[in-house]
């Protein structure tokens, strides 16, 4: 085989954190994997799970590349630990769904939960690589996925867009996938943020320079394509199959305020909901009705929000979530504020002294305590609505 550099490189324009910017370096030539008794075709059309792994592992030698148990042949590469990666929840989500893009036409679930023991998935670790020079690495190119349930490595970037091409260049690589030289294909071996798999027969190339090669998966590229020549989203449909619409609503239970609870002013009130879904987490569109009037409308992971001293009255709150596929869901919630200085109708709980205090519908716990942490994941946003009475915040809230 004619030597070549799979790990891919990062061109201009793409961010990283917390590892630097890798420069464009070609990397250390990776063979196809090699042929052997056990290696079978994927079975053509049969879906796959992509399982991005952002939380990084202590590397396991002597099985192989199998994520089951984190096991990788270029463990020594990375002194057999990779760490996390250092961006918040919200931009794993965001890079989760850029993932979830390019990937939509193909029967491929992807997901940032590790799947359960019994299940066969490919695994992809996005954080910190230590101190290397390019942006990913695979372990080989695994013609027509053989070897099955492999694990390849991407640099920790912030980009979403440059996040995901590296991902999947790195997936496609353990699936069969060779590098190719259309600028806009995910196979090119320098990333962008607007790359995606091209309907197109393009040349495979040997590495970064881009010199040409005969390719050395020509099995199943000669299904499409001239010997030498890739056209990365045939073989992707041939491989994993179409994808399904997503027609499952999420559901959405509102946790806070409690349905018919009352407030005195002043008062910080949680909007929370729990949400159900068959591809959460992801960013849903969050629109708020107090009656008849919108309040907000913005893209959420989920409901979590807050009430900033809303004006006395009754409220009957609505909130509509809508998924990536616009399915849609309703849950509604009634609360009363009053004016300050009014007292709170008896509850069953007023004798108890040891509960925390109460403002609004938040539990107020010293700083440092269980609610801390979880505060300012998400930047706070200011939305001014005004009503029948005067204007009142709702502000995004990661408790």
């Amino acid at each position: 085989m004619n030597p070549s550099a799979w790990a891919l490189v990062i061109a201009a324009g793409g961010s990283t954190a917390p590892a630097p910017e890798p420069p464009q370096h070609s990397t250390p030539a990776i063979p196809t994997a090699d042929l052997t008794e056990e290696t079978r075709p994927r079975a053509a059309g049969s879906g796959e799970i992509l399982f991005i792994n952002f939380d990084g592992a202590v590397l396991q030698t002597g099985c192989g590349n199998d994520p089951h148990y984190d096991c990788s042949t270029l463990a020594g590469l990375f002194d057999g630990y990779v760490g996390p990666f250092g961006g918040n929840y919200a931009t794993r989500v965001n890079i989760l769904q850029e993932t979830r893009r390019d990937l939509a036409d193909f029967d491929v679930t992807t997901v940032i939960e590790r799947p359960p023991d019994d299940v066969d998935y490919t695994m992809v670790f996005y954080g910190d690589l230590g101190d290397q020079t390019f942006a990913g690495i695979a372990p080989y190119i695994d013609c027509e996925d053989g070897r099955g349930s492999d694990v390849s490595f991407t640099q920790g970037f912030v980009n979403g867009g440059t996040g995901s091409t590296v991902i999947l260049q790195e997936a496609a690589h353990t699936w069969g996938l060779e590098h190719i030289d259309a600028p806009f294909d995910i196979l090119n071996p320098f990333a962008t943020n607007s790359q995606s798999f091209q309907d197109e027969c393009f040349k495979i190339v040997a590495n970064t320079d881009l010199e040409s090669t005969s390719g050395s998966c020509n099995q199943i590229h000669q299904q499409f394509c001239e010997t030498g020549w890739q056209n990365s989203y045939r073989e992707m449909l041939l491989l994993f199959g179409p994808s399904s619409p997503d027609v499952e609503a999420p559901t959405l239970t509102i946790t806070s305020p409690e349905d018919g609870s009352t407030h005195v002013l002043p008062t910080t009130i949680a909007l929370l909901g729990e949400v159900t879904d068959n591809l959460d987490p992801q960013y849903y569109g969050v629109k708020i009705w107090d009656g008849d009037t919108m309040i907000f409308d913005e893209q959420q992971v989920g409901l979590d929000l807050l009430l900033l001293n809303p004006p006395e009255g009754d409220y009957a709150l609505r909130v509509e979530l809508t998924d990536t596929a616009q399915n849609v869901t309703e849950a509604s919630v009634e609360f009363t504020v009053l004016p300050e200085g009014s007292e709170l109708p008896p509850t069953d709980d007023d004798e108890v002294d040891d509960e925390p205090e109460s403002v609004g519908a938040c539990a107020v716990r010293p700083l440092g305590g269980p609610l801390l942490p979880r505060l300012g994941m998400l930047a706070l946003v200011v939305l001014a609505a005004t009503r029948r009475r005067s204007a009142r915040d709702l502000r995004p809230r990661r408790c």
